[in-house]
């Protein structure tokens, strides 16, 4: 008995001599970084299953960070009597941007991670919220927040989705050479390019968007995409956001406007199957059909 009295004045010292050092441990505070998690941990799982490095733990991070922060800023140091309480959050705010600057990347014309960044800066809003007491309104932003990121992205899918879209989507493999030689294919099978945009892919190399001027006609299709696989660069050609020209449609306009398509579209040269077969062996794609213009 004298033992466990003994050791329960030991215990009552050591917290009496950390008290200054670890201060209280407030149930209330516990609970509100708990909140953070859960909330935060919700939309990096949304940004995680779209592939974003900056998903899952990163978003956690963030919120927990902001909230401790908050935390400190509004309930430390109570005994000073002239404070700011809210001066530590809005260093949160402008701080994060750094963060939320490395989750954009650029890939050629394309930039990426935007919709990240805004939702790390939202995580960041979520924990200063939650850390003030504001834990409902933080709830709620939560939900608007996933909400954005998922009903709304479809939706904005489908406003922004053209129907005059004429693009053709070649996959590449892991080759640095691969872009120089699929452009190269393109320029030698006298395709109609107006804008070509290098993507990232999961497994792939990239993803070389081209948007054509024109639309081919429909028997062209298949010859450009057996044309195009003679590449060893290029594993896969997606075609099906490529208009078509259909005989009966053109039978629809004047004789001259038929006269001029077709003398574009026989500019396509899809009949020579050993036009791309030497873009295997070579060193640089575009160096070889540079020299072969010259």
């Amino acid at each position: 008995m004298e033992g466990l009295l003994f050791l329960e004045t030991i215990v009552a010292q050591v917290v009496q001599a950390l008290a200054p050092i670890l201060g209280t441990v407030d149930p209330v505070l516990v609970g509100r970084l708990l909140v953070v998690m859960v909330l935060c941990g919700a939309i990096g799982l949304e940004r995680s299953e779209h592939e974003r490095a900056s998903g899952f733990r990163p978003h956690i991070l963030v919120g927990l960070g902001a909230c401790l922060m908050t935390m400190a800023g509004a309930y430390a140091l109570s005994d000073v009597q002239v404070r700011d309480p809210m001066r530590v959050a809005s260093y949160v705010v402008s701080g994060i941007g750094f963060l939320g600057a490395g989750a954009i990347l650029r890939h050629g014309t394309t930039v990426r991670g935007l919709t990240t960044a805004a939702s790390i800066w939202g995580s960041a809003g979520i924990g200063i919220a939650t850390g003030v007491g504001m834990g409902a309104l933080a709830v709620v932003t939560t939900v608007l927040i996933l909400l954005t990121l998922t009903a709304l992205e479809r939706l904005e899918a489908r406003l922004g989705r053209s129907e005059n879209a004429n693009d053709l989507k070649i996959h590449l493999k892991d080759d640095h050479r691969a872009v120089g030689k699929a452009l190269t294919a393109l320029d030698r099978l006298g395709l109609p390019v107006k804008k070509a945009t290098v993507l990232p892919a999961a497994g792939d190399a990239a993803v070389l968007k081209v948007e054509l001027s024109r639309p081919l006609r429909a028997d062209q299709v298949p010859r450009l995409v057996k044309q195009l696989l003679v590449v060893k660069s290029i594993s896969r050609v997606d075609v099906n956001s490529l208009q078509v020209e259909e005989v009966e449609a053109l039978n629809e306009r004047s004789d001259e406007l038929i006269s001029s398509i077709h003398a574009q579209i026989e500019e396509v040269k899809l009949n020579d199957e050993n036009l791309l077969r030497d873009l295997n062996d070579s060193e640089t794609g575009a160096l070889a059909s540079a020299e072969k213009r010259s």
